[in-house]
This record gives C-alpha cells, sequence and structure tokens, in this order.
C-alpha cells in the first residue's frame, strides 16, 4: 500500500460557495446550488512518497504551498528535494515553482529547475522537469543543459533513464568536450553516463579544437564515442577535412583515434590533396595525422589529376609532407605522355612530375608496354 504524507502550517483555508448561521433574511428565491472548491494554503510545506515496501520514493519541500483537495494536488514555490531508487537518494532537485499530484505519479518542477545526479557528477538543468518515479524517468524540457566536469549538452529536450543511468537528447543538440576539445552538432544524442559514452544516429558535425583554432571537421550520418579513451567512431557518409595536412577523407566506416592522432577506415576510402592535385582510393587503409603519413591496402591507387599519371598497388604508402610513394605488390604504372605502361612488384616516386620508378623482386621482370596514340 502506497503512503503520501503532506505536512505544512496552515496559514489560510479558503472554502467558497459555503455560508455559516445568522438571523434569517426574508425569504428569497432559492438559487441554483453554487461549485465548491477549497484550497488549503500551506507555509514550510513537505511531503512525500514512498513505495508498497516503505521505501522513499521522493521528498520535497517547499518554502509555500496551495493545496487543492478535488484535484488532490499542490502548487508550490521556492522547492528542494531528493529522488530516490531503491530507498538510496540518486538526485538533488531545486526548482522556483512545482507541482505535485497526491496520487504520486509524477512530479512537475518548473523555472530553472536545477538537478544533480549524484552518482555520476551530472547536472541537469531546464525550465520543466517531470519525475515519474514508477517508470525511472526524468524528462527534462525548455532550454536543457547535462554537464559533467568535461563534457556538456545543450538540447531541447532530454529524458534520463535514473536505472539504465542513460540520457536520450533531441532537438538542435550542441556538445563540448574539453579534453580533448570538440564540439559536436546533431538532432539526437544518446549519453550512457556510466559507461562514459556517447552515440549518435542522426546526421552529425564535429569540429576538433587546438588553442582555440579548428585543426578538424568531420561529418558522418552516424558516430559513436568512448570519451575516456578519446576515440570516435563514424559510419555513414563520413567525411573528414584535416588543416595539417590540408586534405579531404571520405568513407562510409572510420575510426578517428584523437590521441594518436590517427584515422583507421576498415572500408573503402577516398583521400583528396588539392594542393598537390593527387587522389588516393583504396580498401582500407590509416591515415597519420601526426606523422603525415597515409598507408593505403587493397586496390591502392594513386592519381594525378594534372597529367593523369596513376600508379596501382596492394600496399601504397604516401608520405604527404614530400609526396613520395612507396607500393609494393602488383604495381602498376600509367601515364600519358608518352602514353606508358610498367608492371613490376615495386614503385617508387612522385605521380605529379611522372618519376616512378618500377622494379621487380627477381623472381620475375618488370614489364613495359609502349601504348600507342
Amino acid at each position: 500500500m502506497k503512503v503520501y504524507r503532506w505536512v505544512g502550517t496552515i496559514s489560510m483555508i479558503a472554502i467558497l460557495g459555503i455560508s455559516g448561521c445568522r438571523q434569517s433574511p426574508p425569504p428569497q428565491p432559492t438559487p441554483k446550488p453554487s461549485a465548491i472548491e477549497a484550497k488549503l494554503e500551506l507555509d514550510n510545506l513537505s511531503f512525500e512518497q514512498v513505495d508498497n515496501q516503505g521505501k522513499l520514493l521522493w521528498k520535497v519541500r517547499a518554502q509555500h504551498g496551495v493545496y487543492t483537495p478535488d484535484r488532490k494536488r499542490a502548487n508550490v514555490t521556492k522547492l528542494v528535494g531528493d529522488l530516490y531508487q531503491d530507498g538510496k537518494i540518486i538526485m538533488h532537485i531545486t526548482a522556483n515553482t512545482g507541482e505535485v499530484e497526491q496520487a504520486g505519479e509524477k512530479v512537475i518542477l518548473r523555472g530553472d529547475v536545477v538537478t544533480k545526479e549524484i552518482r555520476n557528477q551530472l547536472v541537469l538543468s531546464g525550465q520543466e522537469v517531470e519525475w515519474q518515479p514508477k517508470l525511472d524517468l526524468l524528462t527534462i524540457r525548455n532550454r536543457v543543459q547535462a554537464n559533467q566536469p568535461k563534457f556538456q549538452v545543450n538540447a531541447n529536450e532530454g529524458k534520463y533513464l535514473s536505472r539504465k543511468q542513460q540520457l536520450d537528447l533531441t532537438g538542435k543538440i550542441t556538445a563540448t568536450s574539453t579534453t580533448p576539445q570538440l564540439a559536436i552538432q546533431t538532432e539526437h544524442l544518446t549519453w550512457l553516463v556510466k559507461d562514459r559514452q556517447i552515440i549518435g544516429d542522426r546526421p552529425t558535425q564535429i569540429q576538433r579544437y587546438r588553442s582555440n583554432r579548428i585543426t578538424d571537421r568531420a561529418t558522418a550520418n552516424s558516430f559513436s564515442s568512448a570519451l575516456d579513451r578519446q576515440i570516435i567512431n563514424l559510419q555513414r557518409q563520413v567525411q573528414l577535412n584535416a588543416t595539417d595536412p590540408l586534405i579531404q577523407v571520405n568513407g562510409e566506416s572510420f575510426s578517428w583515434d584523437l590521441q594518436r592522432e590517427l584515422v583507421t577506415a576498415d572500408r573503402p576510402l577516398k583521400i583528396v590533396h588539392d594542393r598537390e592535385g593527387v587522389t588516393f582510393t583504396a580498401d582500407a587503409g590509416q591515415l597519420d595525422l601526426n606523422g603525415s603519413i597515409a598507408t593505403l591496402t587493397g586496390n591502392a591507387t594513386g592519381i594525378a589529376t594534372r597529367n593523369q599519371a596513376q600508379l596501382r598497388s596492394d600496399r601504397l604508402i604516401w608520405q604527404i609532407a614530400s609526396q613520395q610513394l612507396v607500393g609494393t605488390g602488383n604495381v602498376v604504372y600509367q601515364q600519358t605522355a608518352p602514353t606508358l605502361k610498367f608492371t613490376g612488384t615495386r614503385g617508387v616516386g612522385k605521380l605529379q612530375d611522372q618519376s616512378i620508378v618500377i622494379s621487380s623482386d627477381g623472381k620475375r621482370r618488370v614489364q613495359t608496354d609502349f601504348i600507342p596514340q
């Protein structure tokens, strides 16, 4: 059996539509019965709800409240309280105003509501918060903010599942991280607070900063990240734009290790270096942004857009700063002026000036084909 306790100091009872005893006036036409509305005003109000086992579900204290018995609801001001789970406090709350149902099904708080989730150093704030203890659900609306020491999110609405310790955010979302320094924009975000993971299943933009300057930009249709490990997994129509080196990388599946400055693709990718006029494609690859090296595997192909020189191999290492290439395994080099084709087991050089040296491993000779115009 649930128990609801309402305690306070009565300051005024207002009952409308009830008349007391006095000398009878001259007979008057009998009026229609009027509606009776009773309101009980209380100062220093406190109330709580317990479950069938007598464990607290919530406990609230307010400076002032107005209780309407027929509606079984209290409107309160200057509210502070605690939300419980399994008999233990999990959240502290403060609000300017609030509304509490006597049945205990929900507590609605309004006006600069701040909720502190004590297990995870998580602070949730908004202009309206609704707590439904049966569902272990806290809903935050209107100018929602969720903050931890190194990660903050703004959104239109948030739903915190207290037992799962999971926060689902929707609307126009902006998230920022301090270590590493990131800004994330999307429209739906799931934050696994206890596990320190974030998951997005909508188009997302991510900016990487150094000394308040954007160094890298990424877009994807979905992503996930382990905040402690500083790794972002980008999925579906991924594009990464780096400034040092100045390249663009496109693909379907990237793992971006922010601490090690590594981008790893386990599916086909494309790298474009507009300034040098070269494009590379492969079935998979790894990009070392710090060392300015790309290692491509599986049908690795480099093309110089100005002269259409092309090098294809099983494995290709591209030194981005010097533009030096090393291709190994089933190497094929082609150029158009003059039109030539070389095949071997190793190719070294630069595509831009057609200075590629093809060699073999001794098991077979380098083959040269002259292609007539």
